[in-house]
């Protein structure tokens, strides 16, 4: 987890975002990262609306989840940016 939380903090930095991070003894953890308003600028990306999903992700797993997370943002990262 922390991996990931030092990874995002300095990737905000440059790559503005919104990250949700929630638990729930119903859907467990869940990851959602998201740029608002972009859908369009990245057509490669699912959508919600307006904004452009980056990552979406569910696991009861704590550690699992943000692993998970982390592997996916780095994916959508080189797939839509060229690169982290």
């Amino acid at each position: 987890m922390n991996d990931f939380l030092k990874f995002l903090n300095e990737k905000l930095k440059d790559f503005p975002m919104h990250v949700d991070i929630g638990y729930n003894k119903t859907c467990d953890w869940g990851i959602y990262i998201y740029k608002k308003g972009c859908a369009l600028d990245y057509p490669k990306s699912e959508k919600n609306g307006n904004d452009a999903v980056i990552v979406n992700v569910k696991d009861s797993d704590t550690e699992t989840c943000f692993a998970r997370t982390h592997v996916a943002l780095k994916e959508w990262l080189l797939e839509n940016e060229g690169g982290y």
